[in-house]
């Protein structure tokens, strides 16, 4: 049984309402003082108060909400869901005061802590409770654990003020002798204004834990989010996805993993035609089968995937690519992305296997073949790796490999290994392009190979306009040769001509 101590601790604990009448998820400055108060975090009070823009208060309200959904896989998010009936009900079951129903003691504990088991009324009416001016007092009492940490048996006394309306009890005497009296006093009623309060419902029973007092500091990270998220079995999005993962050396025995999503939105969904994009995604690499039992996983967040600059061409309705970077050790990975569109509220995932290549020194290699949409100089303070950015240049993948006549062809990739000339301090490379046609199943070479020779630079990257080449499956192999040891190494990669 918890103490009148602990039942005083409890009372005190809960912030005074203020303004905010209207409790929704309008997007106005106003959503943080609602009901939404008593849920907020600290950390993000201080972030939407930081908001001015309707749109960024909108994607924040969506992601709070999304933050704290606990079963991602379903279209509902029950936690928001079960918040916002609360308050209805709080609004309609608590009126006798002039402030809305949310805002009194009474609404505040139903909103966190749900409907009581039963509500002692015994001393509704008593005038004689120690105290000037309180005239009744009502007892509250969970029979089962709100919380985990609280435990069975939490009971919540409010006592009427002058003013007819009642308030939690801070007062641990005046609580004390309440809770004695009605321990003497007959069996309460187990009914809250007219509606039954059986047991809580096994269906509600997580959702009642996750609603409480106990966890209100606790907001699940979104380091939960993306694992509940990601790794859902049963999680069916409307989001189409597509991937593309490109490969390039790194430091020591890491490789870099440049990951490109690309996100086809519904081109009959009329909000698309007017908005910009405002996509949430989250992504979750982890070891598949690893060698040494040890199971490893990394986390991209909403911040690490950063959008194509073709996504905020107003007259660019998608596809939608966005990139993010990641360190890799070779090996095999499972990895799984999510995504959530905050115009349409719809859902997607995407589920892939990869293979991480190893880039061993002394050993001449080449990185992916990335088919690109454009390629251009990287502005010096970028040059890093970034999405979009490896070594000097600024690369935007091309994730449909679909070409029409007039498409500009570009292709980047690196080369590992080779030789610096003693003279040029530079490598010394014979570059070969061979395109192949499939011909009933058989990629056969079309023309004659493109040559460059004494290529000085290990970053490459060659695009050309695509005039009169017939509809076809092609592809283009690189074969990179190094003139000062004889070391070659090759890549091909698969296109479409329309």
């Amino acid at each position: 049984m918890l103490s009148t101590i602990a039942c005083v601790i409890l009372a005190a604990s809960l912030l005074s309402a203020s303004r905010g009448d209207n409790p929704s998820d309008r997007p106005d400055s106003l959503w943080r003082e609602g009901p939404v108060r008593y849920i907020i975090s600290a950390e993000e009070d201080r972030r939407i108060r930081q908001i001015d823009s309707v749109a960024e208060r909108l994607r924040f309200i969506e992601r709070f909400w999304l933050r704290r959904d606990p079963l991602p896989a379903t279209l509902v998010n029950e936690y928001r869901h079960e918040f916002w009936t609360r308050v209805a009900t709080a609004n309609r079951l608590f009126a006798e005061s002039a402030k809305p129903g949310w805002k009194t003691d009474m609404g505040r504990y139903y909103i966190l802590l749900g409907p009581p088991d039963d509500r002692d009324t015994t001393l509704e009416l008593s005038s004689s409770l120690g105290r000037t001016g309180v005239r009744g007092a009502i007892t509250w009492r969970y029979s089962h654990a709100p919380s985990p940490r609280i435990g069975t048996g939490l009971s919540i006394v409010f006592t009427k003020d002058p003013s007819g309306e009642f308030r939690a009890e801070t007062d641990s005497r005046l609580v004390a002798k309440i809770m004695s009296d009605t321990i003497n006093n007959p069996v309460p009623e187990t009914a809250i204004l007219g509606i039954p309060l059986p047991q809580l419902p096994p269906r509600l029973s997580e959702m009642q834990l996750m609603l409480d007092l106990g966890r209100l500091d606790e907001v699940p990270s979104e380091e939960d989010l993306l694992t509940a998220t990601v790794t859902a079995e049963e999680f069916f999005g409307v989001i189409p996805f597509s991937a593309r993962y490109d490969f390039f050396a790194s430091t020591g025995n890491a490789t870099i993993v440049a990951v490109t999503l690309n996100l086809h939105p519904d081109p009959l969904e009329p909000l698309r035609r007017t908005t910009a994009p405002s996509y949430m995604i989250v992504g979750r690499i982890q070891t598949e089968s690893p060698s040494d039992g040890a199971s490893k996983t990394i986390f991209l967040r909403e911040p690490d995937f950063s959008p194509s600059g073709h996504n905020a061409d107003p007259e660019y309705h998608g596809p939608y690519i966005y990139q993010a970077v990641a360190l890799l050790s070779p090996g095999r990975y499972r990895a799984s992305f999510a995504a959530f569109d905050s115009i349409t509220r719809k859902i997607g995932s995407y589920t892939d296997l990869l293979e991480v290549p190893s880039f061993a020194e002394g050993t001449l290699a080449l990185s992916s073949l990335c088919l690109s949409q454009s390629i251009e100089p990287a502005p010096i303070e970028r040059q890093r790796v970034a999405p979009y950015v490896i070594g000097h240049l600024k690369v935007t993948p091309r994730l449909i490999p679909a070409y029409r006549n007039g498409d500009t062809f570009a292709v980047y990739y690196q080369v590992y290994s080779a030789l610096d000339d003693p003279d040029t301090h530079a490598p010394n490379l014979r570059i070969e392009y061979q395109f192949l046609v499939n011909q009933g199943g058989i990629f056969m070479p079309i023309g004659r190979a493109i040559l460059f020779d004494s290529v000085g630079n290990s970053a490459q990257g060659w695009s050309f306009p695509l005039r009169n080449w017939p509809t076809a499956e092609f592809r283009l192999r690189v074969t990179v040769t190094d003139s000062l040891t004889g070391q070659s190494a090759a890549r091909e990669v698969a296109f479409k001509v329309l």
